[in-house]
C-alpha cells in the first residue's frame, strides 16, 4: 500500500472527494454523522493507476485548513488508489462512507460506486447536489431475505443518536418472513426505546424498497435504507442492478448496507 496506515486514525467517516469540486452535501452528511457518533471527517481522494495524487492532497490540505476553523467535528484527508480502496477502509476500520453524485466528477455515476462497495463492512452512503441533509425520519423498507435483520441496529442507532423516527415498510408477501424480520426489528426498537411507525406497502419483496422511493415526499422520509443485492444476476449486469435505480431516483439520501453478516459494523 501506498499510504501509511500508522499516520491514519481510526473509525473515521469518510468522505469521497475529487480536487476538482468541492462536494457540499457529502461533507455535510459526513459532519452530521460524525458529530453525533463523535468522529472525525477524513476526504478521501481515489486515484487512477499511474494517476498523481499531490493535486488532490494540496486541494484536500486547502479545504482542512478552510473549513477545519469552522467544523465541529476533526477533519483529516487521505489519498490512495482505487485498488486499494477496500483494504484502505479495513485497514482504517472505517464507520462510514459518503458519496456525493456529482456531474464533474469521477463519482458521476453510480454503478461503479457500488461495484466498489461490493466488499465493504460498513454502510455507504449516497447523496445528491439539492437534497437536503437531515436524519429526523428515516424509512426502512423490510423484505424476507433473513439479513433484512440487520436494518435493526442501524434504526436503533439512528433512533438512539439522532432520536430519530423509523418508518418500517414491510412488504406485501404471500409468505410471513417480510413480517417476521419487522417483528423482529420492532423488538429491538422497542429496547433501545426508539419511535416507530409501520407503514402499509403494496409492493412484494422485490419491489419494496422502490415502492418506498415513490412515497418518500408523502412519508417525509430523510433518509432511505436499503440492502444491496445478494448476487448480480444477468438482467443485473446488462440492466444495472435494483440499488442503482434507486440511488438514481431517490429524492433523499440513501443508505446501503451489505446482505452478508460478515460484513456489518455499527457506530455506537
Amino acid at each position: 500500500m501506498s499510504y501509511n496506515i500508522e499516520n491514519v486514525a481510526k473509525q473515521q467517516i469518510f468522505v469521497a472527494a475529487y480536487h476538482g469540486s468541492f462536494p457540499e452535501k457529502g461533507f455535510e452528511m459526513a459532519c452530521a454523522l460524525a458529530e453525533k457518533y463523535s468522529k472525525q471527517v477524513c476526504f478521501l481522494g481515489l486515484t487512477s493507476k499511474g494517476e498523481d495524487g499531490s493535486a488532490y492532497s494540496a486541494t484536500f490540505q486547502e479545504w482542512v485548513e478552510q473549513r477545519g476553523a469552522s467544523s465541529v467535528v476533526p477533519l483529516n484527508h487521505l489519498v490512495v488508489g482505487y485498488e486499494e480502496f477496500s483494504d484502505v477502509m479495513e485497514d482504517t476500520e472505517a464507520a462510514m462512507i459518503v458519496f456525493e453524485i456529482m456531474p464533474d466528477s469521477p463519482y458521476r455515476k453510480v454503478r461503479p460506486l457500488l461495484e466498489l462497495c461490493r466488499q465493504l463492512r460498513i454502510p455507504y452512503f449516497f447523496v445528491k447536489e439539492g437534497q437536503r441533509i437531515a436524519l429526523n425520519k428515516v424509512l426502512v423498507p423490510v423484505g424476507f431475505l433473513n439479513e433484512e435483520r440487520e436494518k435493526g441496529p442501524f434504526s436503533s442507532s439512528f433512533g438512539r443518536f439522532f432520536k430519530a423516527e423509523i418508518y418500517l415498510m414491510p412488504a406485501k408477501d404471500y409468505g410471513s418472513r417480510a413480517r417476521q424480520n419487522t417483528d423482529a426489528i420492532k423488538t429491538l426498537l422497542e429496547k433501545s426505546k426508539t419511535v416507530y411507525h409501520e407503514v402499509e406497502a403494496k409492493k412484494d419483496s422485490f419491489k419494496v424498497e422502490m415502492e418506498a422511493v415513490k412515497r418518500q415526499e408523502e412519508l417525509q422520509a430523510d433518509l432511505l435504507m436499503i440492502s444491496a443485492s445478494r448476487d448480480y444476476g444477468i438482467d443485473d449486469i446488462i440492466f444495472g442492478p435494483k440499488e442503482e435505480k434507486i440511488v438514481k431516483k431517490s429524492t433523499i439520501p440513501v443508505m446501503v448496507i451489505n446482505p452478508r453478516k460478515d460484513l456489518y459494523a455499527l457506530c455506537g
